[in-house]
């Protein structure tokens, strides 16, 4: 899905460009929960409508992310060992090579990423509407914590940090923290909607040494976190 996103803002670009456009900012809050984890993100938007309607919507802004969790499994995160291929866009759909994969359990992870994003939605009235956001480049700060490596059934205790550097490049191949939803949007007022979220969010943290060596040596493990929530925003036009 995050791939259909990209590829559609990409040729809508010209579009955007051409058409009769309505330019709308806004202000967002959000928060998502899940198992032992959860988020709590704000961001500024720039949102162009266009066509003949002014149904479509898309949009570029600036996010800042938090997410915590609480002793959180990270699974081996480079492509080149964690899929079948590491080849851009096809590692999305490529094997996963479970043998290969080893497991960071972080006791306390905490992060705070600043992402560009962009998004694109559809209005199907003047109060609804449908549609998706994800993070493109940015960083990250985050705790140091303690952590529990495991392979073949033997476990270490090891320092790991959060990831500083994020960049969306397709599936395993993205590096460091990003978020993503996709949403129900209600505008229950002029200046104000409600939506429904269902947000990915990849974490991303280092250890302090390659802990892990087969394969290869290996430093990086990532947590997919699957959660749902809800999240406001503020028409500020």
């Amino acid at each position: 899905m995050k791939t259909l996103l990209i590829a559609a803002f990409v040729y809508l670009i010209p579009v955007m460009a051409s058409a009769q456009q309505k330019i709308i900012h806004k202000l967002d809050l959000a928060s998502a929960i899940g198992e032992s984890q959860g988020t709590i993100s704000g961001s500024a938007w720039h949102h162009w409508r266009v066509g003949k309607k002014k149904r479509l919507e898309l949009g570029i802004g600036a996010r800042l992310s938090t997410y915590f969790g609480n002793k959180k499994d990270f699974i081996t995160a480079p492509a080149d060992i964690a899929r079948g291929s590491s080849v851009p866009f096809l590692v999305v759909i490529s094997s996963q090579e479970t043998q290969n994969w080893d497991t960071l359990t972080v006791q306390q992870p905490g992060v705070a990423a600043v992402n560009a994003a962009i998004s694109l939605a559809y209005h199907f009235t003047p109060r609804w509407s449908a549609g998706a956001n994800i993070d493109l480049v940015g960083f990250t700060i985050g705790n140091k914590s303690t952590s529990i490596f495991t392979a073949n059934g033997q476990q270490q205790t090891v320092d790991a940090r959060a990831a500083a550097f994020n960049l969306l490049l397709t599936g395993d191949l993205d590096k460091g923290s990003l978020n993503s939803e996709f949403f129900v949007n209600w505008k229950f007022r002029e200046r104000w909607s409600a939506r429904a979220i269902y947000q990915f969010f990849f974490v991303e943290y280092k250890t302090d040494r390659a802990v892990q060596q087969i394969p290869k040596s290996n430093d990086r493990f990532r947590n997919k976190a699957n959660m749902l929530g809800i999240g406001v925003s503020y028409y500020l036009n």
